[in-house]
């Protein structure tokens, strides 16, 4: 079924697409290919080793290091990093054995509503197993653990996992709560667990002891001042690499500065405002990318006013912080359709 229902994706978007124009198919096929570009960050090689970690807790049955809870802001990148690490490791890929077809990784969004039945159906459902939607928690639960040893499963990635904590009945939090345990310590098949998400899902690990000393947090927190040298070399990475686009006319210190403050040091929103700024440029055929397409995909983004624009205005620091900020959608990088730019004249302001 989640074939047949890709495949039918694929025809709908493909008609779809049929009917933009030139212009639009031109700029959201080079857009999808920067925003498919993974940014370099120091956070990778700190996830890398967590999942090291967990990988040899398999042999040496290491406690803390079963489960991983990765945390921080909405779109503070967590999901996308995530997913470009386990992408890049070669344990992860799929492959077939005397068995058949065995898949190392299972991952998914928790369901909503998150209930334990949800949970297995979905996760059943993203295995390819035929299952029924109105299986009882107490049989959903047990042929999910079927699944999971059947198609050799050892890391399941749990997303959105905050709704976990929607779970109003203590009683079935704490038997939900234990059951990720129970993967993990399961005897004849353990698992890992890497759980992603925003708070309140801190408090899922620190509720329970058994959980607590099974697990590490790792909390992607945001981008200070001290640290704008990292937002240059995502200036230089994304304009310069991903897009090939040039940049002589960025001031990139003061730039990254105003990048911080205008998404209050959220990482995955600076990067998006970046990549924003380049699509402006290539809705005016340019190149190049200028100080006013930043201004200009500020204002497309927070619709501000001229003198709330924090790349345009002298004295940015006494603007509000955070208008750029992305609040909806969990690190999911596809563009949701920018404003097309008006023409800018030199030294002409945004709207």
């Amino acid at each position: 079924m989640m074939h047949d229902n890709k495949r039918r994706r694929e025809a709908a978007e493909a008609r779809m697409l049929a009917t933009m124009s030139a212009e639009d198919e031109r700029v959201s096929a080079r857009m999808k290919a920067i925003r498919v570009r993974n940014c370099s960050t120091p956070r990778d090689d700190h996830l890398k080793a967590h999942i090291a970690a967990m990988k040899r807790s398999l042999v040496t049955g290491e406690k803390k290091r079963k489960i991983l809870f990765v945390t921080g802001e909405s779109n503070s990148g967590k999901s996308r990093l995530v997913e470009n690490i386990l992408a890049a490791d070669p344990a992860f890929l799929s492959y077939e054995d005397d068995e058949g077809r065995a898949k190392p990784l299972l991952k998914d969004d928790a369901a909503s509503p998150c209930t334990q039945r949800n949970f297995a159906v979905r996760f059943m459902k993203r295995l390819g197993v035929p299952v029924r939607d109105n299986l009882a928690k107490t049989v959903a639960w047990p042929q999910m653990v079927s699944s999971i040893c059947a198609h050799r499963v050892m890391f399941l990635v749990i997303d959105e996992a905050q709704r976990t904590m929607k779970i109003n009945d203590e009683q079935e939090l704490q038997e939900f709560s234990d059951n990720l345990i129970t993967l993990v310590d399961n005897a004849d098949w353990p698992i890992r667990v890497i759980l992603i998400g925003v708070d309140p899902l801190d408090k899922l690990r620190k509720r329970d002891t058994q959980m607590l000393n099974r697990s590490k947090r790792m909390k992607l927190r945001r981008i200070s001042a001290a640290k704008a040298s990292r937002v240059v070399t995502w200036l230089n990475e994304i304009i310069l690499d991903h897009a090939e686009f040039t940049m002589a006319g960025l001031k990139l210190d003061d730039l990254s500065l105003r990048l911080i403050h205008s998404c209050i040091g959220n990482a995955g929103s600076i990067i998006e405002l970046i990549r924003d700024a380049i699509e402006v440029a290539l809705w005016d055929n340019r190149t190049e990318v200028c100080p006013l397409d930043f201004a200009q995909a500020y204002y497309n983004r927070t619709e501000c006013l001229p003198h709330d624009n924090v790349f345009v205005e002298e004295a940015w620091e006494a603007l509000p912080s955070g208008l750029a900020r992305l609040e909806s959608g969990e690190e999911n990088e596809t563009s949701a359709g920018a404003t097309k730019a008006k023409a800018l004249k030199p030294g002409e302001r945004p709207r």
